[in-house]
């Protein structure tokens, strides 16, 4: 499994490399701290060279060029600076002007520009600033309310208008380009380049660009690469590697599945390649530079290069090279190894000592994936030791090496050269293009020392990554090049010793940035993630991986009569275990089972319930590798998918112990009894122990139904849980079809609650079967299906859309509830991006999930295949096929594969249901058209995720604000919903909430113990129910409903402190009516209790949640309206409960129809007057009569209605709403008014990759601890 041969290696360097990639950062220490030495005579020489640079830098104000000035005004520590940039980089992209404007609209009106007016003595600066200012206050004043701020001047130019913005605007990003990138062409750029070579500077060239996503991106930039060879080439003119401009490569740009899952590939297809360029600039014999990327990468990086380099062809030439990035924990053995490599070649290598530029991206996807150390440094001093230990290492090479160190500091420089110790000979130092040029002006005059100049050669839109990049490198406030041009900062201050400086800390680690492990700080432990490109981690992982396939793998003879053999969905050769079905009998044994293990489980005390979930957590843990295996072998899914999933049940475990501790200081609340959890087979480990982790440490016992396509996993499971504790029967699993399931256990009374994960029809059933039950309401929290969408606008960066969409809609084969259906683009860009996402899919592997180099796996049996192939035959008349991708023999061995589409459609209209499987359907928009877009998902009726590609903020608030589904996903993939931190569950037909893994989610599996005081009954038997039909019913309720859509958005959007001032101001009207008056027990009271409850809703909703999640990402959860509701009242309920149900209801945004009994109706009619006299639209709350209750409950734009707790009406309410088609709706009643609140509204959860609009600019502005 996994992969094939040994990836382990004989190489004592290459292993102390693997050894070193996530090591403890202490180690590190340790070891470069004494290499990083150059003793204290020349640390006190180095330190006054670089004293008398710094001083010259700042008395030559040639040091204020462009760059360093802007980068200094506008430093990332200020909002404009980051402004700034986002507007640049996506500014470059946009192609049409309407979007061009909002874009600027939304960056420019968050800057205050007037304050860095002539602050600065750089032309550029103030050149900027004032295009800025200028900017920023017309495009504010287009907004009305600024009008009167603005005089004359500003009105002059806001009459100009928006084009003549977007020029400017357009302008002074041409400006900023022209300064960081040489030329749009490599011809323009060497042109550009003639002057500063007189100087005795060398250039070395950066084709701009993304990582390819498609094999034609690869060839485009391999072509320019090429081309760029030859003319750097021919301008040579056989100077030589070292007096000659070269070239540097990304390994990325030019195949498009550069990664190490596939490997084989890369060695089959890079290395020719690059073994390609590399002869062209032998043939020039100019240098040629392979830059470095991702820490996920530099082991197959390092294949590549040991194959190219060692390559008999390019004998006798000195001009190949590398990047090293200090950063990196294991940069030193990199050094070693390349000595070793060049020595054992016999030719010389150059290297490049870089920093390193994708710190962020490092620490962010570490914490992610949950991984016990990061790859890189967390300090900027210890990245500045490393870089010192390795540059001493390099100079001691010179031999075999050339070193090129490529720095903007100062002290760095001044301490190489102290190393080199007078012998300047062999090495050169190297800068960006735009910036540090006073510093190494004077070292190039006065000490002879060539310095090449990194220049980025491309069109300013592809400037974007790049941009980025720099402005987060030097913009942060630590960066040496950002401090130098600030003549506030005393000159020493700039110059401290790296060595001196971690010497002196007592924390060697930044303890600002969090441990993977430590994520959700005291409260628990984040899962253990496992890296697929640590060979260290893989080597052990496979041979388990293999002991356990060949322990468990059994023949047909093998299966005991009567019992279900567990097949491998991608080979049904494999046949790893056997499950047998249970009866109808065995069913009713569980049941009594379970009732008798509830009494003394119910009261264990809450902390050794929660301790067992967290010794569960743990076991499956210790089990980690062979839950994988099952994933594989059963369920048919990827490793990676199989790592996620054993990390999401570990989370749940962890998550509901701490929320059940916190649940258990309301007393309140009891546990209600045997609990039945039905899960699905797409995620057959952690939903399943979701369900029952949940409904266990709430004091219920379970019956759990796993699917029955993974049961095994399931069993398992069990075992472990047993094996630490868990008491018997406590949780028992029943193997059994679903229909047996419906027919035995639903409908028997013993069970309190159902929680259920799966299709919308079969919740629909479970919900009739329940509501059957006249006794009691029985809590039903469903999971159900979506049809999700994905917004992309024209501002959004293509590269990050497809991979997005590749994975959102096809990893798992499509089988989530989250995946991505559905994909809208706006057409100014649509074209493009569909053949990007064409060239992506085409690249994807298919085929058996237990290798590593396999994208994609099968789905998961028979029916699913039919249902998808169903599907493929009703697009045929009624979609565009843009891709099919390539999929194994299904007849070779039996299998389910189904080949991933892409398809266009007209609208959405076109899809009938949810397709469950690796589909994708495009919709094209008109950029005006948002509006009509998110109205048309919405209208879908389905509510699970969504997702929005945008860089104009606001956009994507309005959109995630005006967006019916549960998850929103900003700026990033729309699946993997992770516990405590994006809680999961969707609205109308996707569900009833609460969220699992949410803070909500344990309050529906405990009861509330009954009110001391009944406020919400009188002691009247209610009238008769008039449930009649009355024919004029349906004509009245249609028009009841049409004004509630109508009115229902904008009160759902009215400010909470405008809708509760609303109802302050009802409240205040109704004292001072007289029926209500007569018909109040204690009106006094019952505004009283009103007005507390105002409060508590106010608090409860003001807010919203910030959960805890990875650095560069906002996760929050948000509580909104459920939508239409009916408040109910007859005889038996008090005046008290039905006032209070219905400001409850308002308040929270939802739209309230009242039914109410005769001996309400005039009042009803009297606080509906009163309400709609304080300027509220009509349709926000309206009155019925109780022969148009049973067309209420039967429309399908109602979301609820609520009852009194003790009513005995609520069997009926039950029973007509589950009859209903559409979404399931609960019957909302509640023993006390504050947990009312908590069912009147639903949940939101939004996440934001906050990297994506500006970078990871938290990170970057860290000021460290000095600890």
């Amino acid at each position: 499994m996994l992969f094939d041969g040994d990836l382990t290696t004989t190489c004592p360097i290459r292993q102390k490399i693997r050894d070193f990639y996530r090591i403890d950062e202490n180690a590190v220490i340790d070891h470069i701290l004494p290499l990083a030495e150059v003793g204290v005579k020349a640390r006190s020489r180095a330190w006054e060279r670089a004293r008398q640079i710094v001083h010259t830098i700042r008395r030559d104000q040639d040091g204020q060029s462009g760059v360093d000035a802007l980068l200094n005004e506008f430093s990332l520590s200020s909002e404009e600076g980051v402004v700034l940039m986002c507007l640049a980089e996506a500014l470059l992209r946009v192609p049409d002007k309407a979007t061009q404007d909002t874009l600027i609209r939304d960056k420019l009106a968050k800057g205050d520009w007037s304050s860095h007016l002539g602050s600065s003595d750089s032309l550029f600066v103030n050149a900027s600033s004032w295009g800025l200012l200028v900017t920023g206050k017309m495009v504010n004043y287009t907004d009305k309310t600024k009008e009167q701020q603005f005089g004359v001047l500003k009105k002059t130019i806001g009459r100009l208008g928006e084009p003549v913005i977007r020029k400017s605007v357009n302008f002074a990003m041409k400006i900023m380009g022209k300064q960081f990138v040489m030329g749009r062409t490599i011809n323009e750029a060497i042109e550009r380049a003639a002057e500063k070579e007189q100087k005795g500077y060398v250039y070395s060239y950066d084709m701009l660009g993304e990582g390819a996503r498609t094999m034609k991106d690869a060839q485009r930039y391999f072509n320019s690469y090429m081309n760029a060879i030859h003319a750097i080439g021919k301008a040579a003119n056989g100077r030589g590697p070292i007096k000659s401009p070269g070239i540097s490569v990304k390994l990325s740009a030019i195949h498009p599945r550069y990664e190490f899952t596939h490997k084989e590939r890369v060695m089959n297809e890079i290395v020719p390649k690059l073994k390609e360029l590399a002869m062209a600039a032998k043939s020039y014999d100019i240098g040629f530079t392979v830059d470095a990327e991702e820490a996920d990468r530099l082991d197959i990086s390092l294949d590549v290069i040991e194959a190219v380099f060692s390559d008999d062809d390019l004998a006798g030439w000195h001009g190949f090279g590398l990047a090293v990035q200090a950063y990196q924990k294991r940069a030193i053995f990199v050094i070693e190894w390349l000595t070793e490599l060049a020595s054992r070649v016999g030719r010389k290598m150059m290297v490049r000592l870089v920093k390193g530029a994708y710190w962020d991206t490092e620490i962010k996807t570490t914490q992610q994936d949950g991984l016990e150390h990061f790859p890189v440094f967390t300090r900027k001093a210890t990245t500045d030791v490393s870089y010192k230990a390795c540059a001493i290492k390099m100079l001691e090479a010179r031999d075999v090496l050339y070193p090129q160190f490529a720095t903007h500091n100062a002290y760095t420089a001044a301490t190489i050269l102290e190393v080199a110790k007078g012998d300047n000979q062999g090495f050169e130092f190297q800068r960006l293009h735009g910036m540090g040029e006073s510093l190494f002006d004077q070292i190039v005059t006065e000490e002879k020392i060539q310095c090449r100049v990194y220049a980025p050669v491309g069109q300013h839109e592809d400037l974007l990554a790049y941009l980025v990049r720099r402005l987060l490198e030097n913009g942060a406030n630590s960066s040496f090049v950002n401090a130098i041009v600030d003549t506030t900062k005393p000159v020493e201050s700039l110059l401290p010793d790296p060595v001196e400086t971690l010497q002196g800390l007592r924390n060697k680690y930044n303890t600002q940035i969090k441990m993977p492990i430590d994520l959700y700080g005291a409260e628990r432990a984040n899962s253990k993630g496992m890296d697929l490109t640590d060979i260290n981690v893989i080597t052990p992982f496979k041979e388990n991986l293999d002991n356990w396939f060949a322990e468990h793998r059994i023949s047909e003879s093998d299966i005991p009569e009567g019992s279900i053999a567990v097949k491998n969905p991608a080979n049904h050769q494999e046949i790893i275990g056997h499950i047998k079905l249970q009866n109808s009998d065995d069913m009713l044994t569980l049941l009594s089972n379970a009732e008798t293990a509830f009494e003394s489980w119910s009261q264990t005390p809450v902390k050794e319930r929660a301790n067992l979930l967290r010794r569960i957590a743990d076991i499956l843990e210790r089990h980690h590798d062979e839950l994988v295996a099952i994933c594989i072998k059963e369920a048919g899914k990827v490793a990676q998918d199989g790592i996620d999933e054993v990390r999401e049940a570990v989370d749940f475990c962890r998550y509901y112990a701490a929320r059940a501790e916190e649940l258990n200081e309301d007393e309140r609340f009891e546990a209600r009894g045997v609990i039945l959890c039905i899960s699905p087979w797409n995620f057959p480990l952690a939903i399943f122990l979701g369900q029952v982790a949940a409904a266990i440490v709430t004091g219920n016992t379970v019956i759990a139904k796993p699917a029955e396509q993974t049961s095994y996993i399931a069993l398992r499971t069990i075992e472990l849980m047993l094996s630490v504790g868990l008491p018997e029967h406590v949780v028992q699993p029943v193997i059994a079809r679903g229909s047996e399931v419906g027919k035995t256990i639903v409908p028997d009374e013993r069970i309190q609650a159902v929680m259920f994960t799966g299709s919308t029809e079969t919740g629909t059933i479970i919900s009739q079967t329940l509501a059957a039950r006249n006794d009691l309401q029985v809590p039903l929290i469903a999971e159900t299906g979506g049809q999700n969408c994905m917004i992309v606008d024209s501002t959004a960066l293509p590269e990050q859309v497809v991979d997005d969409v590749i994975s959102s809609g096809f990893q798992s084969a499509g089988q989530r509830c989250s995946a991505l259906r559905v994909l809208f683009i706006q057409e100014d860009i649509a074209d493009s991006v569909i053949e990007m996402i064409k060239g992506a899919l085409k690249e994807l592997h298919i085929g058996d999930p237990s290798l590593l180099s396999t994208d994609i796996g099968p789905v998961i049996d028979e029916k699913a295949l039919k249902n998808l192939n169903e599907h493929v035959e009703y697009l045929k008349g009624n979609a565009t096929l843009h891709y099919e991708c390539d999929i194994p023999d299904n007849s070779e061995n039996g299998a389910y594969f189904f080949a991933p589409r892409l398809y266009e459609i007209k609208d959405l209209s076109v899809l009938k249901r949810e397709v469950f499987g690796p589909c994708v359907h495009i919709i094209r928009f008109k950029g005006t058209e948002l509006d009509n877009v998110i109205d048309q998902i919405n209208n879908t009726g389905f509510g699970l995720t969504m997702g929005i590609h945008s860089r104009i903020e606001e956009r994507c608030e309005y959109l995630a604000k005006m967006s019916r589904a549960g998850n929103v996903y900003v700026n990033r993939n729309m699946i993997g919903a992770i516990v405590g931190v994006q809680p999961f569950g969707g609205r109308g037909l996707s569900g009833t909430g609460p969220k699992a893994g949410g803070p909500n989610y344990l309050t529906r599996l405990v009861k509330e113990k009954a009110s001391p005081e009944n406020v919400q009954m009188t002691n009247l038997t209610p009238d008769e129910l008039d449930t009649h039909h009355y024919s004029g019913a349906a004509e009245q309720v249609e028009k009841l409903m049409a004004n509630s859509m109508r009115d229902e958005k904008i009160w759902r959007a009215t400010p909470l402190n405008d809708r509760v001032s609303a109802v302050r101001q009802l409240l205040a009207k109704v004292a001072t009516v007289d029926i209500i008056d007569e018909l109040a027990d204690d009106l006094a009271l019952t505004l009283a209790d009103a007005r507390a409850q105002l409060n508590r809703l106010e608090k409860h909703m003001r807010k919203f949640t910030t959960l805890p999640g990875p650095t560069g990402e906002s996760n929050t959860l948000h509580l909104e309206a459920r939508g239409c509701v009916v408040c109910y009242a007859d005889k038996s309920t008090s005046f008290n409960f039905w006032a209070i149900s219905i400001i409850t209801a308002l308040a929270a945004g939802n739209t309230v129809i009242t039914v109410a009994s005769e001996l309400f109706y005039d009042e009803a009619v009297a606080f509906k007057d009163k309400f709609i006299s304080t300027g509220i639209a009509e349709g926000v709350f309206q009155v019925a009569k109780p022969n148009q209750l049973q067309a209420i409950l039967a429309h399908p734009h109602l979301a609820g209605a609520v009852v009194a707790a003790r009513s005995s009406r609520l069997g009926y309410f039950s029973q007509q709403l589950a009859q209903r088609k559409g979404a399931i709706l609960p019957v909302i009643s509640a023993e006390y008014y504050d947990t009312l609140i908590k069912r009147l509204v639903t949940e939101k959860t939004i996440s934001i990759d906050t990297t994506a609009s500006g970078g990871n600019t938290s990170l970057m502005t860290l000021v460290e601890d000095d600890e």
